[in-house]
C-alpha cells in the first residue's frame, strides 16, 4: 500500500508528499534489505576502492573516538570504518529494521550501537561524536536542512562530517543512456510519468552544498572529492542493479518484463560498462 500510493503519484505526474516518500523508502527497504551495498560493493575506483572505503578512509583519518553513520543500512560503511579504526565506538541509525538486522549480524562482536531513528531527530546528546558519516543518504531527505542541523548538533567541535552524494557525470555514460531509455519506455505507458527526484536539488552543485552546510551552522568551507566507481558487468548483474533502484524496482509485472528485456539487450556482449559518478563531501565543525 505504501509503495502503491507513492508509485501512483510518480506515474501520474503528481509530486509525492514527504509522508509518501518516507513510507515508500521504508517499504522498499523492507522488501529489499541490503540492495544498495550489494550493487555498490562491486564497483571500484581507479585505485581499487569501493565508495564505502572512500568514505571510511576519510573518517578514519580523523582519529575520532566515536563515529555515527546516518542511514547505515546493512552496516557496510561501519564495517569498513571498524577495519580502519578498530578503537572507535560505532553507532548507526536507519529507518529500516530489516537493514539494521543485517547490520547487527555484520558487526557482531563490535558492540555497535544500532538504532531505528530518523535523521531529523537523532537520539544522541549534543557533541556526542568526533565524526559523522553517510553513504548515499542525504539526497533522499526531502527536508535536508533539518537533518544537517542535527548533524551539526551531535558533532563535537573540531569533528568531521563526511558524506557521499551522487554527481552528474560530465558526459553521458552507458548507464545514464540506459536509464533514459527505460524512463522513455515507462512514459509510453504513463505519459505523465515524473522521474523520481526527492531531496534538495542544491545537493547536486558544490555551491548549493556549501550553502546548505552554512545554513545548518557549519562555518568552515567543505572539501569536495569527485570520483567514479565502475565495473564491466553482465546482463544478470545489470538487471539486479537496475531492479534495485527506486521506482524501477516497483513497477507492475508487465512493465518490469519490458524493462528487463531492454536491460538484457544492453548487456548482450556480457561486459556492460557500469559507472556511477560520486562526490565525497567533508567539512569540519
Amino acid at each position: 500500500m505504501h509503495e502503491k500510493s507513492f508509485m501512483d503519484a510518480i506515474l501520474h505526474g503528481v509530486p509525492p508528499t514527504n509522508e509518501q516518500i518516507a513510507a515508500y523508502l521504508h517499504a522498499f527497504h523492507h522488501r529489499n534489505p541490503g540492495v544498495t551495498s550489494t550493487v555498490m560493493r562491486a564497483l571500484r575506483t581507479s585505485d581499487g576502492r569501493t565508495s564505502y572505503e572512500m568514505v571510511a578512509d576519510r573518517i578514519a583519518a580523523t582519529e575520532m573516538a566515536a563515529v555515527l553513520d546516518i542511514g547505515c543500512g546493512d552496516g557496510e560503511l561501519l564495517a569498513a570504518i571498524r577495519t580502519r579504526a578498530p578503537q572507535a565506538a560505532l553507532s548507526g541509525v536507519d529507518l529500516s529494521e530489516e537493514e539494521l538486522a543485517l547490520a547487527k549480524a555484520r558487526l557482531a562482536g563490535s558492540e555497535a550501537d544500532l538504532r531505528v531513528a530518523s535523521a531529523f531527530a537523532l537520539p544522541y546528546a549534543d557533541a556526542a561524536f568526533g565524526a559523522v558519516a553517510a553513504h548515499l543518504v542525504f539526497m533522499l531527505i526531502p527536508q535536508v536542512e533539518t537533518a544537517l542541523r542535527e548533524v551539526y548538533r551531535v558533532l563535537a567541535p573540531g569533528g568531521t562530517f563526511a558524506f557521499l552524494l551522487p554527481r552528474r557525470p560530465k558526459q553521458p555514460t552507458t548507464l545514464t543512456e540506459l536509464l533514459a531509455t527505460l524512463s522513455r519506455k515507462i512514459a509510453i505507458r504513463y505519459p505523465e510519468f515524473l522521474p523520481f527526484a526527492i531531496g534538495d536539488r542544491a545537493l547536486f552543485e558544490r555551491f548549493g552544498i556549501a550553502d546548505l552546510l552554512g545554513r545548518a551552522g557549519f562555518s568552515a568551507l567543505p572539501t569536495f572529492d569527485d570520483f567514479e566507481v565502475r565495473a564491466a558487468v553482465d546482463g544478470a548483474w545489470l538487471w539486479k542493479a537496475i531492479s534495485g533502484r527506486y521506482v524501477l524496482g516497483s513497477l507492475d509485472d508487465e512493465l518490469t518484463a519490458e524493462l528487463h528485456a531492454i536491460v538484457i539487450a544492453a548487456a548482450a556482449n556480457g561486459a556492460f560498462d557500469y559507472r556511477e559518478s560520486l562526490r565525497l563531501v567533508s567539512i569540519v565543525r
